[in-house]
Order: C-alpha cells, then sequence, then structure tokens
C-alpha cells in the first residue's frame, strides 16, 4: 500500500532515550519556578530564543540555576511526561546531572530530589501508562572523582528508577580514558553504561567509549559518519546510536546545511534511535524528529526499526522491552504495511 511516511512516523509507539530533565523546562515553567524560589527571571522569549551553541549553553545554565528544590525537578517530569502521550512516546529515559546541581545549589538533597522526581514519574505511568527510568549525567569536565561520586549516589538511588549512567560534557578535553574506574565501578554495580561521544570530537571518542568504558549505548556518534570500522564496531558489538538530528544542527555537530547521516548508520545495520536531547532549547520533540527522519528519505521499514530498536534498547526489563516492541508491530500490522 502507499503510506504517508511522515503521518506513520509522529504516531508511531516510540521511547525516548536520550533527553535531558533540566533541558525539558518550558519557558513559562522556567518563569513560575523562578519567581517561587525569590529569583528574578530574564526574559524568557529572548532566553529560550536560542540559536546557536553559545546562546543554548547560556540559556541552559540559567535555567539550571533556578532548580533548588525537588519539587522543581518532579515538576518538569510531570509536564514533560503529561505531554508524551501525544507524540505516542511510550517510554522515557531522562539524563539528570546531581554534579551540576553539587557545583549551583550545594545544599539541595540530591536523593530527595532523585526520589520527587520518581515519584513523578510513577504517577505518569498511573495516569498514562508512559514508563520511565532515570540516567545520571556525570559531567567530564568535573573530572573522574565527581564521576565515581555519581555512581555512588546511582547504586543508591536505584529504588528510585535510577538504572544507569551517563558522561556528557567537553568530550576533547576530558576523553574517555578519564573515566574508566567510574565506568568499571558502575559495571560491578550492575547499572547500565551510555556515553555522549562523536559529538564534538572525533570517530576515537566513539571507539574509546566503547573499548575504553563498555559503552551500551552512545549519545550523538556524529563522527561515525564515514568511518567503516567504527560502524563494524558498534554493529558487532550491539552498541546502539542515540541520535540527536536537530540539537546536532544547533551545536554545529552537523555543518550548516549538512544531512544527518542516520541512514548510513541504519544501512550499516547499527541500532538508531531518536530523541530530542533538549527540546526546550532546540525549539524541537521526539515527533519532530520522526518526521525529520521522514523528510531525510527513511521508508516505513526504516521508520519501524527506529522505533523498535527505541525499546529494544532501552534500560527496561526485558518483559517490558518485548511488549513494547509488540506494540510497535500491532501498529504497523493494523496499517496493513507488509514487513
Amino acid at each position: 500500500m502507499t503510506s504517508d511516511v511522515a503521518a506513520i512516523a509522529a504516531r508511531i509507539p516510540k521511547a525516548e532515550l536520550h533527553v535531558h530533565l533540566e533541558g525539558t523546562i518550558a519557558p513559562q515553567t522556567y518563569a513560575r519556578i523562578a519567581r517561587r524560589n525569590g529569583i528574578e527571571p530574564k526574559d524568557p522569549d529572548k532566553l529560550f530564543a536560542c540559536n546557536d551553541l553559545d546562546s543554548f549553553l547560556n540559556a541552559f545554565l540559567e535555567a539550571v540555576k533556578v532548580l533548588r528544590r525537588p519539587e522543581d525537578f518532579a515538576e518538569l517530569a510531570d509536564e514533560y511526561l503529561a505531554r508524551s502521550p501525544t507524540e505516542h512516546v511510550r517510554h522515557v529515559e531522562f539524563f539528570i546531572s546531581p554534579a551540576t546541581q553539587r557545583k549551583f545549589i550545594p545544599d539541595l538533597n540530591l536523593q530527595s530530589t532523585i526520589r520527587a522526581i520518581w515519584d513523578a514519574c510513577e504517577r505518569a505511568r498511573i495516569a498514562t501508562g508512559v514508563t520511565s527510568r532515570l540516567i545520571i549525567d556525570m559531567v567530564r569536565n568535573l573530572g573522574e572523582e565527581e564521576a565515581l561520586r555519581d555512581v555512588d549516589l546511582a547504586s543508591a538511588c536505584k529504588r528510585y528508577g535510577v538504572v544507569g549512567v551517563g558522561l556528557g560534557g567537553d568530550e576533547r578535553r576530558f576523553p574517555a580514558s578519564g573515566f574508566k574506574r567510574a565506568y568499571k565501578r558502575a559495571k560491578a554495580r550492575g547499572l547500565r553504561r551510555t556515553v555522549h561521544a562523536g559529538e564534538a570530537a572525533g570517530p576515537q571518542s566513539i571507539v574509546d567509549a566503547v573499548e575504553l568504558l563498555g559503552a551500551e549505548r552512545i549519545g550523538h556518534g556524529i563522527a561515525a559518519s564515514g568511518q567503516p570500522q567504527v560502524l563494524a564496531l558498534l554493529r558487532d558489538r550491539g552498541v546502539t546510536i542515540d541520535a540527536c538530528p536537530t540539537s546536532n544542527r544547533f551545536t554545529a555537530a552537523l555543518a550548516d546545511g549538512e544531512a544527518h547521516p542516520l541512514r548510513e548508520f541504519i544501512a550499516a545495520r547499527v541500532p538508531v534511535t531518536l530523541s530530542s536531547d533538549d527540546p526546550a532549547f532546540f525549539h524541537t520533540s521526539v515527533m519532530a524528529e520522526y518526521e525529520y527522519a521522514a523528510a531525510l528519505g527513511c521508508g516505513v521499514e526504516e521508520i519501524v526499526s527506529i522505533a523498535r530498536a527505541s525499546f529494544e534498547r532501552s534500560f527496561l526489563p526485558a518483559d517490558e522491552r518485548r511488549r513494547r516492541v509488540a506494540d510497535v508491530d500491532a501498529y504497523v500490522d493494523g496499517l496493513g504495511i507488509t514487513r
């Protein structure tokens, strides 16, 4: 049958595996929380009018600084998960960055904050069926001792939905080799592992994330494009690329006018998912990322492979992954499409 690929991409059941909770804050939410915490907000319309990496980093830090109580973070989760069903998102894995809060708000009780976020996630699950998990995103720029503290925090908060650790920040100046102890400890404690890599540094950053840190998923991974050996490594190790095309255009990981190598990755049989990264600042959504994939020329088969991978490569338990993949297959079968 002839299918409207963009419509299928928008409506297919999907998971979002790479989204920073702090990066979901809506402009009006930023202003409301700031005032509640006794801070005069900057003009939200101007602050959130990001158009390049510098404006994004400035806006992100300004927004993070107003988040001072556990309920502030819970409010972000409540709002984002309430919107998720409208985009046919059935599961979300939030990055949260406790090390940043240690720096800006040292009095914040981090375990209480994570528990508050998890309570919001559970409210959403009960209300809408959307499930969630939390990933502690370690910050390269703050060094491995802070990263080890984050691993310990993640271990202590497993009962609050924390399933793994990630690593963000400046991958050029703070390479993967500096975080081997943290990832070894994380693996020993049963935590899942993802790494931002190949976004602002070259293909070796991706190789090191896999070989030195045992990454199961790679955030962004743009530098794998045109690198058959790197793509083969990812494919053979079963490592997923969590792609964020709009983010990559904003941060100049993709050159102006350059198409995202999404289809190249799929053709190389590397599992690929789509996410919004910091949607409030990049003016995007999961649905928009899927629609971009359709505009890029992805056909139904490729869209289905992305949606299936988003559940298969999630950090959910195996039975939940299978159930969610079955939802994707049932949706496709209901359209009468031969897979």
